[in-house]
């Protein structure tokens, strides 16, 4: 619902709050909430606001939740959490914007989504991608190295590339590199390990499981349904991809660009429906599904 807490980990309690809604004029709650990660950049924590049915970025001072800066609604409402890109040696903000949302937005006017990079220490906007055309946008933007971003998503494409770069008058050129839907992300960025993506890309009108592609955009190969993945969690450690199928079961995955290569599964969830993120430290990893919470050690 937009309640933004800081937290003193010491004392539980918290040490200031805001509401990335109602604070900057919002009166009715997004379709799917407020979905995203806050980020901390510096002394500075960014999220998204929004403001029916638009969203803009805010930038707060991370110990004293002070506004430091704040864009204008600058794009439709989105579920994605900013994220920081190196472009021509320098950081990069970057975020997603959705395409309108036609089934649930009936009455607003028809705009593509926007994929804008803004400076982290006042949020100018340097550059901006408006061929972007998914309406439901939950997966950040992820950094590729060498001025490239890769975008994921499900409703209803999949993914694009572009490729900003710094001209020596300061402005920006953005080129776009590839866009298609034979590969994409409904909840999450995609992995990028040894130059290729890794992500799960099912949707409601896609079951195409488990997704490898180039850093050209050439599909390497998919699992569809067998086995499906279907908006589960994933991450690297240690070479290896961890993911849940968005089901019941955790896989242990080695990438490999050739082929789908599970080295290792278990069935350890109980409800079904696993969205939620993993997370895994010293050997132990978080994982949830709709009804209870799990630590389940990792061992070689």
């Amino acid at each position: 619902y937009g309640d933004l807490y800081c937290i003193d980990v010491n004392t539980h309690k918290p040490i200031w709050n805001k509401n990335i809604m109602t604070d900057f004029g919002g009166t009715k709650i997004p379709v799917w909430a407020i979905s995203q990660c806050p980020l901390i950049y510096g002394n500075l924590l960014i999220v998204s606001y929004s403001q029916d049915p638009n969203a803009g970025l805010v930038a707060y001072n991370k110990l004293t939740g002070d506004i430091i800066w704040k864009t204008d609604p600058i794009g439709n409402e989105t579920y994605a959490s900013p994220s920081v890109a190196k472009i021509s040696g320098e950081d990069h903000i970057v975020m997603v914007f959705s395409s309108t949302n036609t089934f649930m937005h009936k009455e607003v006017t028809r705009s593509p989504g926007r994929i804008i990079g803004l400076k982290p220490q006042t949020g100018q906007i340097l550059w901006e991608y408006n061929n972007w055309e998914n309406m439901i946008q939950v997966a950040p933007a992820l950094d590729a190295g060498e001025n490239r971003i890769l975008a994921v998503g499900g409703y209803e494409l999949g993914t694009a590339m572009i490729k900003v770069e710094k001209k020596a008058d300061g402005s920006y050129t953005v080129q776009e590199l590839f866009k298609h839907n034979d590969f994409g992300d409904h909840t999450k960025s995609p992995i990028l390990y040894n130059g290729y993506f890794y992500a799960q890309f099912s949707t409601n009108s896609k079951r195409d499981g488990l997704c490898c592609m180039s850093m050209d955009g050439k599909i390497m190969w998919k699992t569809m349904r067998t086995p499906g993945f279907d908006k589960g969690s994933m991450i690297l450690a240690d070479g290896l991809i961890l993911a849940t199928d968005g089901n019941k079961t955790l896989y242990l995955i080695q990438p490999d660009p050739a082929e789908f290569k599970p080295l290792a599964s278990a069935e350890i969830l109980e409800t079904g429906q696993n969205w939620g993120p993993i997370a895994l430290v010293d050997g132990k990893l978080l994982i949830r599904d709709q009804s209870k919470l799990m630590c389940v050690k990792i061992a070689r």
